[in-house]
């Protein structure tokens, strides 16, 4: 069994986060280990989420004793950072993790902002721009995310692969248009597909830290990336539609989690130079 290490919030009430993430590659046969950069009662959108940030001193405190195990680590996530020593803390992590096992695979979800701005400090920005996607194996930006942290438009197909393609490893870009649907496109330096599915007008929070988690699950349960990215958006595309049709709040990932195993794949569109 493969063990993924967590660096992410955790939320008491809500499916976002390490709280989203963590359930889904258990669910898929990968253990995890959280680091909770927060300690949150419900989603900040919900009102006054009650909690706060896990001071950084305190997580390394954690991380110096999760170490003493000596647990062989495959793989790390990294998602919401709410302090900027959270980011230096979680490059010294993957850093020290990589020397000790040189095929760990990091995943880097750069959670800081959408629909034309930030929503975390700049300077946290900065680190997860600076510090950690530099050491991602795999990234997952939504399209805003990739702009802000290329300074490169993506706005189209071929830009989004010029984006992508300025950084190091593979990027899978969330939130994609494609005619009236939406999908992800995944991005290596030599070629490229996208998948696409309906569009809905609301969803719950959680689903790009459900798809980050379900991805990676796919990833280190021996799935080639690209049939990683079908299955892995096709099972988080039918959880959200069981909450567009129930009228969920959250995500229902106990509800719905036999879509992670079960669902079929959506077929993928591989994605040329002279693509439209």
């Amino acid at each position: 069994m493969k063990t993924a290490l967590i660096i992410s919030s955790q939320v008491a009430a809500s499916r976002v986060g390490a709280s989203a993430s963590a359930f889904c590659l258990q669910r898929l046969g990968v253990s995890t280990i959280v680091l909770p950069t927060t300690l949150l009662g419900r989603h900040p959108g919900w009102g006054a989420p009650g909690g706060g940030a896990v001071d950084a001193s305190r997580l390394s405190d954690m991380w110096q004793a999760i170490a003493a195990q000596t647990i062989k680590i495959d793989a790390v996530l990294t998602g919401y950072m709410a302090q900027a020593a959270h980011t230096d803390l979680a490059a010294v992590i993957i850093k020290a993790l990589r020397k000790a096992n040189p095929a760990l695979t990091v995943l880097v979800d750069p959670v800081m902002g959408d629909h034309g701005k930030l929503y975390v400090p700049e300077v946290i920005a900065r680190g997860i721009k600076d510090r950690l996607i530099p050491l991602a194996d795999y990234s997952t930006p939504n399209l805003w995310e990739l702009g802000y942290i290329t300074g490169k438009p993506a706005d189209n197909p071929q830009h989004i692969l010029r984006a992508a393609r300025s950084l190091k490893g593979r990027t899978l870009v969330t939130s994609v248009p494609k005619g009236g649907q939406i999908g992800a496109m995944l991005c290596g330096q030599k070629s490229a597909a996208q998948v696409s599915h309906a569009k809905f007008d609301n969803t719950p929070h959680g689903g790009g830290d459900s798809l980050a988690g379900t991805f990676l699950a796919r990833l280190l349960t021996g799935h080639a990336p690209y049939d990683a990215l079908a299955l892995s958006t096709a099972s988080i595309f039918e959880i959200l539609k069981m909450a567009q049709a129930a009228g969920d709040n959250e995500l229902p990932l106990v509800r719905g989690q036999e879509a992670l195993t079960d669902t079929e794949p959506l077929p993928l569109l591989p994605i040329h130079k002279d693509s439209p």
